[in-house]
């Protein structure tokens, strides 16, 4: 059971992930190559960053990086750990976003020969999260130049040992490198959807916005499911891997679905999709 609360900080919540699993009886200690990982994504991601704050973007950004050094056996033990731990994060209330779905393992395919293939699906985009992603991978190849510039200034600090400006501008270009990694590989295998069907459309899917009712308190929300690269809690853009993107999709108007979370089960009525 964990101790800590919402407002927890990377490094702690990591701590107690690796003490239960040290405790547990069902065999699932915290092995070197767990810790490991662990380690790399604390280092990723900021020790001192509240887990609660860290978004979704940025576990997919930081699985597509693990991916980028090559998609192995080894890339999908190191994801599937911090996968592991999102979901230990979940379950005990640290979070309440299921920040583990956004990791995705894709293991690699292994055709005659010992060679390994990726297969990867086309993802879905709507023309305004293309026209975004378009947008903010022009401005992240703009800050290049200028993180390199202080890269270069920071190292010629001749003490790199404690050069706390050089560590943090590497550790920003290392970030817009991974990020801008990302969108070129969402961008290059993206299909937009066709906007003028989705009028057409009965029933919930990508693009979608669906108007829904809370059948036990009667209050009402609109949600646009989304592709995973788009989603947006405070936009309410749900991912369609999300609990309530999965329950929503292919449902019709007049549809009753049920949402799972970490609060109990929530049973909405769909009123209206667009």
């Amino acid at each position: 059971m964990a101790t800590l609360n919402g407002h927890a900080t990377l490094l702690q919540a990591v701590g107690e992930y690796v003490a239960s699993l040290n405790k547990s009886s069902k065999g699932d200690s915290a092995d070197p190559h767990t810790q490991n990982a662990l380690h790399k994504f604390v280092e990723w991601c900021g020790k001192d960053k509240p887990l609660s704050a860290i978004p979704p973007s940025v576990i997919g950004a930081y699985a597509d990086d693990v991916v980028g050094t090559g998609n192995t056996p080894q890339t999908a033990e190191k994801l599937q750990a911090v996968r592991k731990f999102l979901t230990y994060a979940h379950k005990n209330g640290l979070i309440e976003v299921r920040l583990a779905q956004h990791i995705r393992v894709r293991r690699p395919r292994i055709k005659q020969g010992g060679a390994a293939l990726q297969e990867d699906a086309p993802e879905q985009l709507t023309a305004e999260g293309h026209a975004r992603l378009t947008d903010e991978l022009g401005t992240l190849k703009s800050q290049l130049g200028p993180l390199s510039d202080a890269i270069q200034k920071a190292a010629a600090d001749k003490d790199v040992r404690e050069n706390a400006p050089l560590e943090a501008a590497r550790e920003d270009k290392g970030r817009v490198d991974s990020r801008i990694r990302e969108i070129e590989a969402t961008l290059s295998n993206a299909v937009v959807i066709d906007a003028s069907a989705r009028g057409r459309s009965q029933t919930v899917r990508l693009g979608t916005t669906v108007s829904v009712e809370d059948i036990s308190s009667g209050s009402t929300a609109e949600f646009t499911v989304v592709s995973v690269s788009e989603a947006n809690p405070m936009e309410k853009k749900i991912s369609d891997v999300s609990p309530l993107g999965k329950a929503l999709l292919g449902k019709a108007a007049g549809s009753e679905i049920e949402n799972e979370t970490h609060r109990g089960i929530t049973r909405y009525k769909i009123l209206e999709i667009s």
